[in-house]
């Protein structure tokens, strides 16, 4: 007897940091803004959507996107309400399912195959989630439906913000042809300008590679040549145990809190960062 195909949802939470912030100050919203500690060499965590027609956007060092943006806001991060909030959402992921793969503090992979209540379709409950994320936290969340992890949330990439994709297998083919190679998860900028070089830069060429070529170039380990990246992985996958935010990876710049009260001369700063303090609205690691 075959496997039953899976049911995975992709969520997504909208712009997360800048919108626990407009959410909580309301004199932010509707405002161009990012979350980002102070001093020229910081980097943007999260822009609002209101920040990016200006061109800003996560990760972008913040003296650029105060250039392209010079109306920009920019406030500090507050990790706690953001793991307050993670947690929210991963109490209603858990009343859906056991099978909960977190990826960040606002963003995670559902199974919900065998769902623990709900009607028995992932778009219904993707839906239902989403709903119930908005009337808990007062946030939106973007959700894709498929039948594995890549396509699901390859689908939620597709339309957000506030946004609801099912990506069918018979839909995802032809998509998947089109794509370049670097909206594929898991191909990052310098893998992408490798395959570039090898004459692959779409989906179609990928899936035309020759796997002895990709394997030479990029090896067995980075699933280049494997079933992955093109979608064809439907194989059940067990989430790692932990649960809610606390499994969920804390981004880099939680580091940079733990001494922020005592400075630069903390000890357990390592000394780069101590170097490239600036007072107080330091921007962390170079």
């Amino acid at each position: 007897m075959s496997a039953p195909q899976r049911k995975i949802i992709h969520v997504d939470m909208d712009a997360f940091y800048a919108s626990v912030e407009q959410r909580d100050h309301p004199e932010l919203r509707g405002q161009p803004l990012a979350v980002a500690w102070g001093g020229r060499r910081s980097v943007v965590l999260t822009a609002s959507y209101e920040a990016r027609p200006f061109g800003v956007h996560s990760a972008m060092p913040l003296y650029r996107a105060l250039e392209r943006c010079p109306g920009l806001l920019v406030v500090p991060p507050r990790f706690a309400a953001y793991r307050e909030v993670s947690g929210q959402l991963h109490e209603v992921f858990h009343e859906y399912t056991a099978a909960v793969e977190p990826l960040s503090l606002d963003e995670a992979y559902l199974d919900v195959t065998e769902p623990r209540r709900g009607p028995p379709s992932a778009t219904l409950i993707a839906r239902a989630i989403r709903s119930e994320i908005r009337r808990r936290t007062g946030l939106s969340a973007t959700a894709g439906v498929s039948v594995n992890k890549f396509l699901a949330k390859l689908a939620s990439g597709l339309n957000k913000p506030d946004g609801l994709t099912v990506l069918l297998p018979a839909e995802a083919d032809a998509l998947l042809l089109e794509l370049p190679v670097e909206a594929f998860h898991g191909i990052g900028p310098a893998t992408a300008r490798r395959l570039r070089a090898l004459g692959i830069g779409t989906g179609a060429e990928l899936r035309a590679g020759s796997p002895e070529l990709l394997t030479r170039h990029f090896g067995k380990a980075g699933g280049i040549s494997g079933a992955s990246p093109m979608g064809r992985t439907t194989a059940r996958w067990r989430p790692t145990g932990r649960t809610r935010a606390s499994a969920a990876r804390k981004p880099m710049p939680t580091i940079f809190t733990v001494c922020r009260q005592c400075g630069p001369g903390c000890r357990r700063w390592p000394r780069r960062w101590r170097r490239g303090w600036s007072g107080p609205g330091w921007s962390g690691a170079r």
